[in-house]
This record gives C-alpha cells, structure tokens and sequence, in this order.
C-alpha cells in the first residue's frame, strides 16, 4: 500500500512538472496566467514567479494586471529573492500610482530592502534606502494596519544605523594608541553625539570622549598639558551630568585622580 502511494505521489509530481513545462513553452497567456496563479496558491513561488516574469516579457505592464504583479513580489519576497523586488514594486507604483495595491506594494519594497540590510559592522547604503521606504509607506498611509510594524523596523534600521556611527568614532579612540592622535577621536565622537543626542550610545561616547581627551592630556608636552588637563576636567563632568551614576564611574574617577594630581604641578609653580 505504501509503496502503491509512492507511485501516486510520483505521477502527481510528473503531471505538475507538464504542466508547468506546457506553460512556460505556451503562446497563450491566460493558459499561463492560470497555471501562475495555481502554482503560487500551491506555495510553488519559484516556478509562479517563472510564469509571471514571462508574461510581464510578453504583455508589458497593463493595468489588468495589477494583482498578478502583487502575486510576482510576494513570490519573489517568499523564495527571498530580495534584490528583484524593487525593480518591481518601484515601476508598480510609479505606473499605478492610485491602486488599491499600492499600500502593499510599497510595504513589500520596503521590507525587502529591511531584510537585505546587513548587521551594523558592514556598508549601510541599503539600511538608508530601507528606511527612506518605510518613511514613505507611514507618510503615505498612516491609518495602515502595518504602520506600527513599520515605524518598528524604522526605529530597528536607525539603531543599527546609530551603532554604526558609534562604532566608527569610537574606533579614533581604539586605535588612538598607535596613532596618538586624540584629537580626532575626541571630533569624531563630537560629531556622534551631534547626530545622536539622544541615542543609546551616549553615555558611550561621553566616557570615551572623555577618555580620549584624558589619554591626549597625560601624553602631552608640558607646555600644552594644563590645558588639554583642565579640558578632559570639562569631558568628565558632561559624563556625570548625564549619569552620575554611570557604568564608567569608577574607571573615570581613576583619571580624574590622576588629572588632578597633574594639575597640582601647576599649581605649585606659581
């Protein structure tokens, strides 16, 4: 019995196979487009994506056809075929720019950008445009059902985006030590809290500014040391003014000692 099901099971395969073969070598688009539409309701996006992309080669875009370009992005989104979908949904809601499609096809393009955005450590070209999507769709469609799912990956995109940029200014102070140039790590975190005042690494970039200002001061020549000393004086205090209670406490109250007991020389010599 078992091996009596096998055998069923194979035939089906063959007869699906035909049939699928029959259509894409067929004259007749309505013949294709059934068979599309049946192997994409089946869950068969790759071979319905196939169908589609020939009947969009052979008709070009008409406006009949609206729904079965919405069934071409999904297939394409379900095989993760991520980089075909723009070319698609952009052309979609360029040439129909009031279908009542539009909503979908917009959210798709911009989900399809999220899931080809990589982690924060790589070039975030695609994470922009994913966000200037979802921008978009929310301006677009406020009252969507998806707008909440939206400004979530919004809000997703923008935290990788910021840890980027943390990262980047953070590696001026890291590789400070071979460099011994201070100063610009002391800028590029500048700039960090600039663009992020209120983001998640703040309190980061205050102690590593601070960091960066304090290793500048110790290492300096004496006739410049005061001032770059009294200057990381001002870098801990933004620190403690965010937190007075920050992680960094206590490896920056070390410095601080250390600064002060630097500052004394000048003191002494007056």
């Amino acid at each position: 019995m078992k091996k009596y099901a096998l055998v069923i099971g194979f035939a089906w395969v063959l007869v699906g196979c035909s049939t699928y073969q029959k259509a894409v070598k067929s004259d007749d688009v309505e013949h294709q487009l059934a068979i599309a539409n049946q192997l994409f309701e089946e869950g068969n996006f790759s071979k319905a994506a196939n169908l589609y992309e020939l009947i969009e080669k052979k008709e070009g875009w008409k406006p009949e056809r609206e729904e079965m370009f919405v069934n071409y992005v999904t297939a394409l989104n379900e095989r993760k075929k991520y980089e075909l979908v723009a070319p698609v949904t952009n052309k979609f809601n360029m040439l129909f720019p009031s279908s009542t499609f539009r909503e979908q096809m917009l959210y798709m393009n911009a989900m399809a950008l999220y899931n080809q955005s990589e982690s924060y450590s790589t070039d975030q070209h695609i994470t922009h445009e994913a966000i200037e999507k979802f921008n978009e769709f929310t301006r677009s469609f406020p009252n969507s059902s998806l707008y909440m799912d939206a400004q979530k990956m919004k809000y997703e995109l923008n935290t990788r985006l910021e840890k980027k940029a943390y990262e980047n200014a953070k590696l001026y102070n890291t590789i400070g030590e071979y460099t011994r140039d201070y100063n610009a790590a002391i800028v590029a975190l500048d700039n960090f809290l600039r663009d992020y005042p209120s983001g998640e690494y703040k309190e980061d970039a205050l102690y590593y500014k601070f960091d960066s200002a304090y290793k500048l001061a110790i290492n300096s020549v004496y006739g410049k040391m005061q001032e770059r000393l009294n200057k990381a004086v001002t870098y801990y205090n933004q620190l403690i003014a965010y937190d007075d209670n920050t992680k960094y406490k206590e490896q920056a109250d070390r410095q601080l000692q250390r600064i002060e007991k630097e500052l004394t020389q000048f003191t002494k010599s007056k």
